[in-house]
């Protein structure tokens, strides 16, 4: 009852802060409901191209700077003294660094991912997603400083220009009947990350500090934090992803209904994704203020707002799967509603491992959030080679499933033990 009792107690800050960030991704949400329209209107073949170029282009951000923004939210909102600028002014440029290397090399690598996918004509797909990997972290960076100092207001605000810019070319190629290929989605994602980041760097002008200066040791600094979060980043890749990318190299035929079932099931991570939003720096700083013995209670009281705000959605995906897929795709995907009902009821488990990771990251222990997905990672790569050459998409459904509930179980129980130990 006490988690209760402070989400009662403290509910006019979490709406203040709470309500923006939902919005914010909820923008996201919105997102994938157009991503049904884009699975029903494009042929399976650009759908399938889609899929495997969005992991892909999930791979380039994150090794194109997306392992450093991490480091940066962690760190600079411990405080608001000369070396969070310093730190902060490290990681940006860290970050641009990388997301120009990792366009480099998603350009020189085109003929090689093409060849390995060659049933699929992805040629003209790396260049965009170069683009996309640049254009993203330019508009990410304003967005973290913007973060640091709970400032989700102004994050909704970027975050709806970019969603209104994406959606609406996407919503106008629909309309016109003009969408056809899976190059059009990322150039309207490429012109919609630019827009943003005018945006964003515009509101954010008075959270940059040049002045401050760029330090070695704070650059080895958030470096260091950095690898970690690339290690568990990279590990959380290869157990969210490598179904998408088995399934388009084993069985191509079920990458669509794969793909459209994980879309229903991931309006739920808008909740998550929110909460991480304020839950990373909130908890950075009070740890950082030895208001230790605060962090479970806050955690679990997270965990508790969530699991409610979900539970309208697990209740439809796990009682009404086959009704939800036939209304949403038309009956294109009736055959594949067991994917639903098992993605669907993973959601319940999802907050507790996310939550618990981003708490490990806050308290100066990433490694822990690192150490959780390997153990996913290993055993959903091993369930994905044995499951999807005999279930096909709902194998891969069931591997992870697996590997998210075990690697839940690890996290919670590495990072309540050590902030316990330190309170």
């Amino acid at each position: 009852m006490s988690h209760f009792k402070y989400l009662y107690e403290t509910r006019h800050r979490l709406i203040k802060l709470g309500l923006p960030a939902l919005v914010s991704r909820g923008t996201l949400a919105i997102w994938g409901v157009l991503t049904i329209f884009i699975i029903r209107s494009l042929p399976p073949e650009a759908y399938a191209i889609y899929a495997v170029a969005k992991s892909l282009e999930m791979f380039g951000v994150l090794l194109g700077g997306g392992f450093i923004q991490q480091a940066i939210l962690k760190l600079a909102s411990e405080g608001d003294g000369l070396r969070e600028k310093q730190l902060a002014n490290s990681g940006i440029l860290m970050a641009l660094c990388f997301s120009l290397l990792s366009a480099i090399l998603l350009i020189a690598g085109g003929g090689i991912i093409g060849s390995f996918y060659k049933p699929l004509d992805l040629s003209g797909i790396p260049l965009l997603l170069a683009g996309v990997v640049v254009t993203g972290t330019l508009n990410g960076l304003p967005r973290l400083l913007l973060l640091t100092r709970h400032r989700t207001r102004d994050v909704m605000i970027t975050d709806i220009v970019q969603f209104i810019m994406k959606s609406g070319i996407i919503g106008a190629l629909l309309l016109t009947g003009a969408l056809k290929t899976a190059h059009q989605i990322f150039t309207a994602m490429i012109i919609a990350n630019v827009v943003s980041f005018f945006v964003c760097a515009w509101i954010a002008r008075h959270l940059f500090f040049p002045k401050a200066g760029v330090r070695i040791d704070r650059i080895r600094s958030v470096m260091s934090f950095s690898f970690i979060f690339l290690g568990a980043a990279m590990a959380n890749f290869i157990y969210t992803r490598t179904d998408i990318l088995m399934l388009g190299k084993i069985a191509p035929d079920d990458v669509a209904p794969y793909g459209a079932s994980r879309s229903l099931s991931g309006l739920t991570l808008m909740v998550i994704s929110a909460a991480n939003m304020i839950l990373l720096p909130y908890i950075s700083r009070i740890w950082s203020q030895g208001r230790r013995k605060e962090i479970l209670s806050r955690v679990w009281s997270t965990i508790l707002l969530a699991e409610i705000l979900i539970l309208p959605f697990v209740i439809l995906y796990v009682l009404f799967p086959r009704q939800v897929i036939d209304f949403v795709y038309s009956g294109k995907y009736s055959g594949n509603w067991n994917i639903l009902l098992v993605l669907g009821a993973l959601a319940v488990v999802r907050p507790l491992g996310s939550f618990f990771a981003t708490t490990a990251s806050a308290i100066g222990k990433p490694q822990y959030a690192l150490y959780s997905v390997i153990v996913s990672a290993v055993v959903n790569v091993g369930l994905n080679i044995y499951l999807i050459p005999r279930y096909g998409g709902f194998g891969a459904a069931i591997a992870t499933t697996a590997a998210v509930i075990l690697g839940a179980a690890w996290v919670v129980l590495a990072t309540t033990r050590h902030i316990r130990s330190n309170a």
